[in-house]
């Protein structure tokens, strides 16, 4: 081959190249434009926990600073205890040996839009919910027998290995309720590893909404059992928290 026709072959090859570039451009930009949308920031980490992204196979290490997405699944270890600020400046708090997935985060400017859903498979959360006033709003916390929604409050949820829920609110007001039934599609099940799964879930009961949404105020709680059914809220006291180490670490970030 005369140099000639090497010095064409090199030519198209890089015009292959460039050419190349410019048509996956669109293509990356289009792949910018669906990442998903962001939702918290690590604000504090003691021990050790991890996040899993969207479309990831493998979980990665979380430290102080991380940015979460709508979607990412997060797992602290035992001895841990994780806080995420939201773009709304509300702070959840995630205890040890505890696994959530943020499934839905939308944020607007002017606090138009809120709409947060964190999916508690098991552990507690400490939530501190900032106050809305008007527009589109939503901050829930589902467990598989259980959600609490509220608009501005501190309230904690807890969800235990045999899937009964303890939710406990320290101001404002929780509406909870037994979740209402869906087509779970592509929702990661941490008791398979993370793995995606497809299935359908039980229809409707045959009873009212009103037979099982209840509404619990400041300094009260509720239980609910592990078949999904709510007790009547009651009040608690101080001293029904003077061994609580969990309450007490998180109504002192509260302070601060």
């Amino acid at each position: 081959m005369t140099r000639n026709h090497i010095w064409t072959a090199l030519g198209a090859g890089c015009l292959a190249l460039v050419a190349g570039a410019v048509l996956a451009s669109p293509l990356a930009t289009l792949q910018l434009a669906k990442k998903p949308p962001h939702a918290a920031q690590v604000t504090f980490l003691e021990g050790k926990a991890s996040r899993t992204e969207v479309g990831a196979a493998v979980e990665g290490p979380l430290k102080v600073g991380d940015e979460l997405s709508q979607g990412d699944l997060i797992a602290t270890e035992l001895r841990s205890r994780l806080e995420l600020k939201l773009d709304d400046k509300s702070v959840i708090r995630i205890g040890p040996s505890a696994k959530i997935a943020l499934t839905e985060a939308q944020f607007s400017p002017g606090e138009q839009t809120r709409k947060l859903s964190v999916k508690l498979f098991f552990g507690n959360i400490w939530a501190k919910v900032t106050s809305a006033v008007s527009g589109d709003q939503r901050f829930a916390i589902e467990t598989e027998n259980a959600v609490a929604g509220v608009r501005g409050t501190t309230f904690r949820v807890d969800a235990h290995a045999d899937q009964s829920v303890l939710v406990r609110v320290y101001a404002g007001a929780v509406a909870v309720a037994k979740p209402i039934p869906i087509y779970a599609a592509d929702l990661k099940n941490p008791s398979k590893g993370g793995k995606s799964e497809r299935r359908e879930v039980a229809g409707p009961d045959e009873v009212s909404r009103a037979a099982w949404e209840k509404l619990v105020g400041a300094q009260m709680e509720i239980a609910v059992s592990s078949k999904g059914v709510p007790g009547e809220p009651s009040s608690f006291s101080a001293a029904d928290e003077q061994s609580d180490n969990w309450s007490k670490w998180n109504q002192e970030r509260d302070a601060k």
